[in-house]
């Protein structure tokens, strides 16, 4: 039997083709949340930054401030507003790291290591996701005040 060989080359193919890395996903109940804690206008592109990784538990990839810039055309201030606003608010909370003499700590940027945050505890449940990562103490949701 004879195939049409146009529709397989994907010529009439009604999908948008993004280059790699080029797009972002952002859950929709991550959007009511931030709307309803009304993140302002430089906290929006800071998460979208973010969101380019997100992983199954919650943990979003490492995004350093230059690349921030690049990508939204932010300055350095106005990401430092974001990031500041995005914690005060409890959208994303630093990651717990051990220390080499095994001290919990949360991560922090210094001297070229780029911090690493997730979505908070409440905001990842109430989207439906299971929760594995180990979150920081300013997240309410935790059953003894923040400590894991």
């Amino acid at each position: 039997m004879q195939v049409d060989r146009r529709n397989l080359s994907g010529r009439n193919n009604p999908f948008a083709k993004f280059s790699a890395g080029g797009y972002f996903t952002m859950p929709y109940g991550l959007v009511e949340i931030m709307a309803k804690r009304r993140v302002a206008s430089n906290g929006w592109p800071v998460m979208a930054a973010l969101c380019r990784r997100i992983y199954a538990n919650g943990v979003l990839g490492r995004c350093g401030r230059e690349e921030i810039a690049k990508l939204t055309g932010l300055t350095y201030s106005q990401i430092a507003r974001g990031m500041s606003e995005l914690r005060q608010k409890e959208i994303i909370v630093p990651v717990i790291r051990k220390t080499a003499e095994g001290y919990r700590h949360l991560d922090r940027s210094n001297f070229g290591h780029i911090a690493q945050y997730c979505i908070s505890r409440d905001i990842w449940e109430s989207i439906g996701m299971e929760d594995t990562c180990d979150r920081g103490q300013g997240n309410p949701a935790a059953p003894d005040g923040g400590e894991k």
